[in-house]
This record gives C-alpha cells, sequence and structure tokens, in this order.
C-alpha cells in the first residue's frame, strides 16, 4: 500500500519558504520605515528649531515690539474681527486694510527682509512672526516672509488650535515645540518656534516652516521598491521550492539561502555586495533568482545612496545655518562684535567668575560724542564714518580684548590679559589718537568726531553688570567735564 502523506513535502516547503520570507520581509519593512522615518522627522525636527532661532537671534527686538503693538492696538481695537476662515470676502478684506499702514512702516519691511534671508537661504517653506492672545484664544500672524499667494497679512489671526502654541506662552523660554503635519493642502510640514524677548519679555515668536513632502516621497519609493523585491524574491523561492526534489539544484539553492540569511542577519542599514558576488549560473530559475536578487540589491543600494545623499545636504544646510548664528553676532555697519555677542561674554564672565575660573578682567565704555549732529547736518552716511573711524581707532588700541558695538554710538571693550595690565596707558593712547583726529583740520568735519572713554575693573564680589555700570558712570562723567570744557553745559 503506497503511503500518501497528509501534506507533501512541495507542500510543507512552500509553506515554509512563504512563512519564512513572509516574516522577513515584514520585520525589514518595518525597521527600514520606522529606522528611515526616525531619522528623517528627526533632522526635520532639529532643523526647524535650529531655524527658527536663528530668525529670531537675528531680529531687533525693539523693532519686533513696535510692530507687534501696533498690529495688537488695531487687533484690540476692531469690530468685528473677521478670521482667516473667511479669507477673500469683503468682510475679510475690509478688517486687513486696517493693517495696510504697519505693513508700509520701514521696521515691518525691515523685519521681512530678514526673515526672508532666512527664508530663501536655507531652503524653508515660509519664517514668520506670531503672537498667540490667550484672552481670544487667537493667533495672529505679525510679519510674514512668504511670498504670493500664500503670503499671510499681518492681522490674520486663526483659532489657537495646538495645547503647544498654548504652552509657548506660558512657558516662552522654551519655545514652540516643533510640530510635525500631514495635510491635503500642504503634505508634510515640520514648524518650530523661538520665542523673542525685550529686556525679558517675550514679544513675539519667531516661526521656521520646512516641507517635508520631496524626503518622504522618496522614502516611500525606496519603500515600494523594497517591498517589491521582497515580493519578488518570495515568488521566486516559492518556484524553487518544487524543484528541491532534484539533487542538481540543491547546492544552488543552499548558496542563495545562505547568502540570504547572511544579508538579512546583517540588517539593511549601510550598501551590502553579497549577491552581487554569487557565480551562479544553471541557466534555468536558480539563475533568474539570482539575477532578481542582485537587482534587488541594487536597487536597494541605489535607494540608500540617494538618502545618504539627502543626508549630506542635510548636514550642508545645518552648517550652513551654523554660518548664519556667526554672522548673527556680527555688526553689520564696524564688523566688530554685536550686542548679542556682548550679551553671551557677559553671560561666560559670569560663569567663570562662578567657577571661579576668571578671576581679573574689566570694562571699557567708549562713546562717540555728537553722531546725532552729524547725523543731523551731513546725513547719516557721514555718520556711519564717524562710527567706523572711532571703530578702527579702539581696535589698533586695544589689540588683545573682543570689541563690541552694543549701541548706535557706543562701544564696549572687555579688558583681558595684557590690555588689562596696561588699561590706563591704553586709555590714554586712545584718547591721544582721538585728540590728534579731533584737531585734524584736514579732515572732513564728521571725521573730527571726539569720543568719551571710561573704564572700570572687576572688584571682588562684583557682578559684570556692576562693572558695566561703573564703567559707564565713568564714561558719562568724561563727556560731562568734555563738554564743560568745550562750554556746552
Amino acid at each position: 500500500m503506497t503511503f500518501k502523506p497528509r501534506f507533501s513535502l512541495k507542500k510543507k516547503l512552500v509553506i515554509l519558504i512563504v512563512s519564512i520570507i513572509a516574516a522577513i520581509s515584514i520585520l525589514a519593512g518595518l525597521f527600514s520605515y520606522k529606522g528611515i522615518n526616525d531619522i528623517t522627522r528627526t533632522m526635520y525636527v532639529n532643523r526647524s528649531r535650529e531655524l527658527s532661532a536663528t530668525a529670531a537671534a537675528m531680529l531687533d527686538p525693539q523693532m519686533v515690539k513696535d510692530v507687534r503693538d501696533r498690529i495688537m492696538a488695531i487687533y484690540n481695537a476692531s469690530e468685528p474681527r473677521v478670521s482667516s476662515e473667511e479669507w477673500e470676502s469683503p468682510e475679510f478684506d475690509a478688517y486687513i486694510q486696517q493693517f495696510d499702514a504697519v505693513a508700509e512702516t520701514e521696521a515691518f519691511k525691515t523685519i521681512q527682509k530678514q526673515l526672508r534671508i532666512v527664508q530663501d537661504n536655507n531652503d524653508l517653506q515660509c519664517a514668520y512672526l506670531v503672537w498667540f492672545d490667550l484672552e481670544t484664544q487667537s493667533t495672529i500672524y505679525l510679519v510674514d516672509g512668504t511670498y504670493g499667494e500664500d503670503y499671510t497679512p499681518p492681522g490674520c489671526f486663526d483659532a489657537i488650535m495646538y495645547d503647544v502654541d498654548r504652552e509657548a506662552m506660558k512657558n516662552p523660554e522654551n519655545g514652540i515645540a516643533p510640530d510635525v503635519t500631514n495635510t491635503p493642502q500642504y503634505g508634510w510640514v515640520v514648524v518650530a518656534g523661538s520665542p523673542v524677548f525685550l529686556d525679558g519679555e517675550l514679544i513675539a515668536f519667531a516661526a521656521a516652516e520646512i516641507s517635508m513632502n520631496a524626503v518622504m516621497n522618496q522614502r516611500n519609493r525606496y519603500l515600494l521598491i523594497a517591498f517589491s523585491a521582497l515580493l519578488i524574491l518570495a515568488v521566486v523561492f516559492i518556484t524553487l521550492s518544487l524543484l528541491l526534489i532534484d539533487r542538481t539544484i540543491i547546492r544552488p539553492i543552499n548558496k542563495l539561502s545562505d547568502t540570504s540569511e547572511k544579508y538579512w542577519s546583517g540588517g539593511t542599514t549601510s550598501i551590502r555586495n553579497e549577491f552581487s558576488q554569487l557565480q551562479i549560473h544553471t541557466g534555468d530559475e536558480i539563475e533568474t533568482l539570482s539575477n532578481a536578487m542582485k537587482q534587488m540589491e541594487q536597487n536597494i543600494n541605489d535607494q540608500f545612496t540617494k538618502i545618504l545623499e539627502t543626508t549630506q545636504k542635510l548636514i550642508t544646510t545645518r552648517e550652513h545655518a551654523d554660518e548664519m548664528d556667526r554672522i548673527a553676532n556680527v555688526d553689520a555697519l564696524t564688523k566688530v562684535r554685536n550686542k548679542r555677542a556682548y550679551d553671551e561674554k557677559v553671560a561666560q564672565l559670569s560663569e567663570g567668575l562662578r567657577t571661579g575660573d576668571i578671576s581679573d578682567f574689566g570694562i571699557a565704555m567708549i562713546d562717540l560724542n555728537d553722531l546725532k549732529k552729524i547725523n543731523d547736518s551731513y546725513g547719516h552716511d557721514k555718520g556711519d564714518i564717524a562710527i567706523q573711524k572711532l571703530c578702527g581707532m579702539i581696535c589698533s588700541v586695544f589689540k588683545h580684548s573682543p570689541v563690541y558695538r552694543i549701541g548706535g554710538d557706543e562701544f564696549a571693550v572687555v579688558l583681558e590679559g595684557h590690555d588689562l595690565e596696561n588699561v590706563d596707558v591704553l586709555i590714554k593712547q586712545l584718547e591721544g589718537e582721538v585728540n590728534r583726529n579731533t584737531a585734524n583740520e584736514r579732515l572732513e568735519p564728521w571725521e573730527r568726531s571726539s569720543a568719551a572713554i571710561g573704564y572700570a575693573r572687576y572688584r571682588k564680589g562684583d557682578s559684570p553688570e556692576a562693572v558695566f555700570k561703573q564703567a559707564d558712570k565713568a564714561m558719562y562723567a568724561r563727556k560731562k567735564a568734555m563738554k564743560a570744557m568745550n562750554g556746552r553745559i
């Protein structure tokens, strides 16, 4: 009596191979999807947070406050207020027209230009300033750097929809937490915001919005190719299982099985070449399977290459943002450090005093005299020349200490090392250069302006702010004395 098994070897092999390939494919697909999705999301979230911080740092807080106050004054006085849900309606247009005068101000245009610099140089979908009014539960748009039909005019508002926006108003130092969304209108978008402070007061949030559509589409194409390759692999293995009784194919199948196991056991996080190194020339389905695996491997490698290229572009963009942040610490007119850089230096001094790493320093204050008179008499361009000339003299004397322009006509020098030990000599040297410059009748009037100089040295127990105030007081005392000598008390 012939024994007839309930399940033939052919069926068992088919079931076994299908189960193994399905499990490997699902796990590989899930791990690949999760890994790529996490990497992509993290990169774009960090990028959005960094660029919003860069935009916030570039803006003049006082200018932002002036624009915000004017917009909020109109907003609070408007009756009725028409939200963006009624976009392009006559009522909405009439409401928005109230803010046209604000959009024409120099402060608004300057802020918009700075937002567009960050936006255009970093491939942002948009960069904008926003304010959250918790009393009316509204999100009010202040300045938008977007071009064209997507531009949001000042005063436009929506209802606050996200808890992260309310949380940002309660804890502004944390900014607006990054949020990734996928909508039919805009696709994949990540947005984050950083606070803009003036004297410790929150005045607005600078937001950076990045489109993730391109990288998400690329991710989806890779996953489609990967799953398609795995599906082809499964079909080919099922076909080969029908020929396992033929001993002439056992060895090629073992080679393919060993290579497949080795390939997947190592993961798919780098370029692999295991299949391309196989040499199988059976002239049948096994060789077809081998070629299909090689093509699958090539497709996967091609996709990883594209992902690596995208990663490199993101790294390059981040490096560009770091350069933008460095530029944000430089005064555009004089090329010395600006007020933002000075505030960072004060924080470093405070920390150094706390830890004991710093035990001595000084601060010199230099104020250009009669800048307003120069601007009024000869024009602001001549006033800029006077500021640059004074800055040049300061830098030529204090060669070993950082120089900061902390106001329109004010400079601060943090005295360290050689300059600190020889401060009296250097102060006299600077005063001498300024006096010779003032007395040089061959120069234009705006090039012969004078300056008041004062300095103070750290005393145990002082804070950097206290030293600054002492130096500032000394400088103003000198300015007063100079006015008295010139008969202009």
